[in-house]
């Protein structure tokens, strides 16, 4: 029986100009899959002005369903900022390559499900999608310090959580409180905090219902990209709540990637958010990954993850997620990590090729062929 994948492809943003998609390189990357994988689903975007009616038909007719991949709470214009406990918009100052923003907006905000809903219905009603595959769909992670992670205090949540406005950080190891780490959920004893992280949680699983029931009534199949469990609950994902709105959960497994969502770079920039040099941040990391019961992040942790995940979501199909692209600067990636990956990674229904087949080159994708 052959493995089950599923692979992303990038065609950039929603503002960038018309992407050249190299269809002859894509297809025979694909040939290579198929003879070796079943493919479930191939998530492409998001940029509208990219022509993939050939691509889309070329997969459509090996049994493969397309995924518009669209994020949500970012990447767009006329964003519902982010609100500090300052009573003014927090600032968000990471750069990504190829155009992609990693600037947030406010998840409870009307505004985000409404523009979201309107962007898809102007720039991608007519293409004919089986599913959708949502992303972004968080509060920013620490990539540009504390400020954008102790959010949000706009009106809209001033009205719903009712959350203290003078929230403290622990300055020290463990600035935030934690106690303990079980169920893919920390629990910290400072109850201010840890009533603004689950708060967090509500209003993206709120808003993720909303936009669930309004792509399920269109016959749209759903799939989620989801920070690693152990990061989760800093952005304001509940893995066994938002599972119930998916027919697949893709969790990111980055570990050699150095950019948002990887996991040796979240880690990083959580243990320097709260200040103190760099002696602290090296013990906040230890301290992390103490609580987290484990001396690094690496397969055997992450097995304990997807296991952790099983218990939670039920039949939910879980795909890992997994880099097999190349970015000299931000992902590295080179054959014997994919292969490390893909042999001794278990538990998962199969693999999602992330993040963007385009960038992956042709010795890495036929090192990922080789295990499967």
């Amino acid at each position: 029986m052959k493995t089950n994948v599923t692979v992303q492809i990038y065609t950039g943003s929603f503002y960038a100009p018309d992407a050249h998609i190299d269809l002859t390189s894509l297809k025979a990357k694909f040939t290579k899959i198929y003879q070796k994988a079943h493919v479930e689903c191939v998530m492409i975007g998001w940029n509208p002005n990219a022509d993939i009616s050939i691509l889309k038909d070329f997969l459509k007719q090996h049994g493969t369903d397309v995924y518009l991949w669209l994020p949500v709470f970012s990447d767009w214009h006329e964003m519902a900022p982010l609100i500090g406990m300052d009573n003014l918009p927090v600032t968000q100052d990471y750069q990504a390559e190829k155009g992609e923003r990693f600037e947030f907006g406010c998840p409870a905000h009307i505004k985000s499900i409404k523009n979201i809903k309107e962007i898809f219905e102007k720039k991608f009603r007519n293409d004919h999608y089986d599913g959708i595959f949502l992303d972004k769909i968080r509060f920013p992670s620490f990539i540009s310090g504390l400020q954008p992670v102790l959010t949000c205090f706009c009106s809209y949540c001033r009205s719903l959580h009712g959350i203290s406005e003078k929230i403290m950080t622990h300055g020290d190891e463990n600035p935030l409180a934690i106690t303990a780490y079980d169920r893919l959920h920390y629990h910290s004893e400072d109850k201010d905090i840890a009533q603004l992280f689950d708060y967090k949680a509500k209003v993206v699983t709120s808003s993720i219902a909303d936009l669930h029931q309004y792509f399920r009534e269109q016959g749209f199949k759903i799939g989620l990209d989801l920070f690693a469990p152990f990061l989760s609950w800093f952005v304001g994902q509940d893995y066994l709540s938002l599972a119930q709105y998916a027919d697949f959960i893709k969790p990111m497994f980055y570990r050699e990637t150095y950019a948002p969502a990887g996991l040796p770079y979240e880690i990083d920039k959580y243990a320097t958010a709260f200040g103190d040099g760099l002696k602290m941040t090296e013990v906040r990391k230890r301290n992390l990954l103490n609580l987290l019961k484990t001396n690094e992040i690496d397969i055997d942790f992450i097995n304990r993850e997807i296991k952790d995940i099983r218990n939670q979501i039920g039949n939910v199909k879980l795909y890992a997620g997994i880099e097999v692209n190349y970015n000299e600067k931000i992902a590295p990636v080179k054959a014997p990590y994919i292969q490390e990956n893909l042999k001794k990674m278990s538990g998962a229904d199969g693999f999602a090729f992330s993040w963007d087949l385009c960038s992956t080159p042709d010795e890495n994708l036929d090192a990922a062929l080789e295990c499967l």
